[in-house]
């Protein structure tokens, strides 16, 4: 009876924790699409602040670049999710309709962490982490070590969820 009582405060605590992990995932999700978005844009000076020669400088290397990575097909995250899904995964509804829907999941696994909850909480998880991969790989290939760090940890949170989510549904009594 001990071991149940034990198994049973181990559960109540996962709920949480797995509800914890996927909020934190959607927020470092909207802060990584922010500083890529901020980075692209602020990668020219808000002012005139560069010469003729700075700014021809700078377009050399960025179409030498461009030249040099031509010659290989590679595509981003974003690209070959768009061509499978036909949808753009970093546009703001998306980012937003995820959120939304992490924040969804993790308030019904905390309030109620039951079998078709959980299970949905690994579909939806799963497919995030497959788009997290492919977003490691992406920015690794665009020398943003940064971001592919953040995406890794998002990664690393969605894994955690999976095995905190098959931890409850290990442990959820059988619905007949």
């Amino acid at each position: 009876m001990t071991s149940t009582t034990a198994s049973g405060d181990v559960r109540r605590r996962v709920a949480p924790t797995v509800a914890i992990l996927l909020v934190a995932a959607a927020a470092l999700l909207v802060v990584g699409v922010l500083l890529e978005r901020h980075g692209e844009s602020g990668a020219d000076p808000p002012t005139g602040a560069t010469t003729g020669a700075q700014q021809e400088s700078q377009h050399d290397e960025s179409s030498e670049g461009a030249h040099a990575e031509s010659g290989a097909p590679s595509a981003g995250a974003d690209e070959v999710a768009e061509r499978v899904t036909g949808i753009s995964t970093e546009s703001p509804w998306i980012v937003t309709l995820g959120s939304i829907t992490s924040i969804a999941l993790a308030v019904a696994v905390w309030l109620r962490p039951n079998r078709p909850v959980i299970v949905i909480v690994v579909a939806v998880t799963s497919a995030a982490l497959v788009l997290d991969i492919l977003e490691v790989s992406h920015q690794l290939g665009a020398g943003r070590t940064g971001l592919a760090a953040l995406a890794g940890v998002i990664a690393g949170l969605r894994l955690a969820t999976i095995a905190g989510s098959g931890y409850l549904f290990r442990t959820q009594p059988g619905v007949v």
